[in-house]
């Protein structure tokens, strides 16, 4: 297919920006006309000859922040079709892509991988074992009996440098082998006594308050330095919450994780290395005793109860103080248990809701593919056709993300409108929690500017992890809300168009007893928009 990506999962303020169009077959196109946004604003426009199917673009530094890239193609002067991309410069919002092969092949899934602005990628199962990282020879098998490669881990390593993004080993924070447990029973974690704990007959619970702590740091430092890992992607499983030590002693493991999240970063630090740490709260537990500690991003693997639309927001806002990036390992399992339409609906809507509350998703690895459930290893490959609309979205959130990821822009969803509150209204029926059969309203503000974010639910239930049929059309959505200064733009727009490119939305003002009322209509709504205004 014909598609404009990016080079780099994140580019740097002072390096050149690179880009590459593929042409279809059937695409006869001789040059492209670019033209650079911030929002609504050009920055820039350039027209370039095109070399054949593949043309490598460079366009000069950009500041720090992030850009819509849209591109015409011409034949002659006339249009023949278009593409976009967005360009991330810069910036601290995180978004977290995978890798689990680790035998011989080409560097393609990396490049992929920055097509979708991926900058953190978490190497999972790699290691020879959880309590032994790094392996001794070349060739092994892990834990699962999956076969990896040292040297290929090295080479993805390198790749992940190459195109701008940071690479995470995957590390368990107390899993060992049962070889490892049978030898350091006294460092074990036990549900009564003599009663070791087991994840699925294979992984031994360790007690991060025992030696073990020191043994897991080492081993973290050990794949920093020996194979080049830029930080570690801290694992945990949700349980156990509570257990005991060898000794019988109590353990308390929300009291417990913080700390060691801590020293990990203390220990890595002192060997040499920046310590750039993720740590996994299992079902958002215990989020609000880590988020706050030394870490790249909040990260959080959601999984029922937390299975309702107003659950991603719910988690978001318990992690929100700790004014770090957030991300949600939100894993599509549709992709797996649904047709494949229903699945893309299923993520569209799913990955919007995400980003109206401020938070990336992690889910693409390996190239063109998402992960649907707790084993990476098992990811499902997408078809070219859900390719393009993920991308469409994933695009358009970095194009957006001066607007989705300000924490200036409070949400006010739940005080400004509906019942006595007058100052936000909609003509048709919505919900602002995100419950099925409605338009499902997200409503930001802050000084000078208002966002108002737009799902469309009507046809689907509020289930964030089960397949979703295409949403019925809205057309002509009046929304009005109330200001004292007037307004002097409104902004739409969707990345169901392919392209995410803002128009302006006409608007009338009439006083009130209130205020200013400011009305506007939306034309047409498939699955989801952006609304953003410029005061007077």
């Amino acid at each position: 297919m014909t598609e404009l990506v990016t080079l780099m999962g994140r580019y740097q303020r002072n390096e050149p920006v690179t880009l590459a169009l593929h042409l279809a077959e059937d695409v006869c196109a001789d040059s492209i006309l670019l033209t650079i946004m911030r929002l609504d604003e050009v920055i820039a426009t350039h027209t370039l000859r095109l070399q054949g199917r593949v043309t490598p673009i460079t366009l000069r530094p950009m500041d720090t922040g992030s850009y819509g890239v849209d591109g015409v193609l011409l034949s002659g002067e006339t249009q023949i079709g278009s593409v976009s991309t967005a360009v991330n410069i810069g910036g601290s919002v995180v978004r977290y892509g995978f890798l689990s092969d680790f035998l011989p092949e080409d560097d393609e899934d990396v490049r992929i991988l920055a097509k979708y602005h991926i900058d953190h990628v978490q190497f999972y199962d790699w290691s020879y074992r959880h309590d032994t990282l790094v392996s001794q020879t070349n060739d092994y098998s892990d834990m699962m009996g999956k076969r990896n490669s040292l040297q290929v881990i090295r080479q993805k390593i390198a790749a992940c440098h190459a195109h701008g993004m940071m690479a995470m080993a995957y590390g368990a924070v107390y899993a060992a082998s049962k070889s490892f447990w049978e030898t350091h029973r006294d460092w074990g974690l036990y549900a009564a006594e003599h009663m070791p704990m087991v994840f699925i007959d294979t992984f031994y619970y360790m007690d991060i308050q025992s030696p073990w702590r020191e043994h897991l740091f080492a081993q973290y430092v050990d794949a920093v330095s020996r194979l080049g890992f830029d930080g570690i992607h801290m694992d945990t499983y949700g349980e156990p919450k509570n257990a005991l030590a060898a000794d019988g002693t109590k353990r308390s493991l929300e009291a417990g994780l913080p700390a060691l999240i801590r020293d990990a970063a203390h220990a890595i630090q002192n060997a040499g290395h920046t310590p750039h740490l993720i740590l996994n709260n299992v079902g958002a537990w215990p989020v609000q005793a880590t988020c706050r500690e030394p870490q790249d991003a909040v990260y959080m693997e959601l999984w029922p109860p937390m299975d309702r639309y107003r659950h991603l927001r719910q988690a978001i806002q318990w992690a929100g103080d700790a004014q770090k990036p957030i991300v949600l390992a939100a894993y599509p399992a549709p992709f797996r248990t649904d047709t494949p339409e229903r699945a893309l609906y299923s993520e569209l809507l799913l990955s919007f809701a995400i980003a109206l509350g401020g938070a990336t998703q992690l889910f693409l690895g390996e190239g063109n593919a998402v992960v649907t459930q707790g084993y990476y290893a098992d990811y499902t490959q997408l078809v070219a056709w859900q390719e393009e609309k993920i991308k469409a979205y994933q695009d358009f959130f970095v194009r957006y993300e001066a607007l989705l990821f300000d924490a200036s822009l409070k949400d006010v969803s739940l005080t400004h409108c509906g019942g006595d509150n007058q100052e936000y209204a909609c003509d048709m029926p919505y919900s602002l929690e995100g419950d099925g059969g409605k338009l499902w309203l997200t409503l930001r503000e802050g000084e000078g500017r208002r966002l108002i974010g737009l799902i469309n639910l009507c046809g689907n239930d509020d289930a964030w992890n089960t397949g979703k049929a295409s949403p019925n059309v809205l057309e002509n959505i009046q929304i009005r809300f109330l200001t004292q200064q007037g307004t002097q733009a409104i902004w739409f727009a969707t990345p169901d168009d392919g392209r995410g490119s803002p128009r302006q939305l006409p608007h009338t003002e009439r006083p009130t007893a209130l205020g200013i009322e400011v009305a506007f209509t939306v034309p047409h709504l498939t699955c989801a928009a952006l609304i953003w205004t410029t005061e007077r």
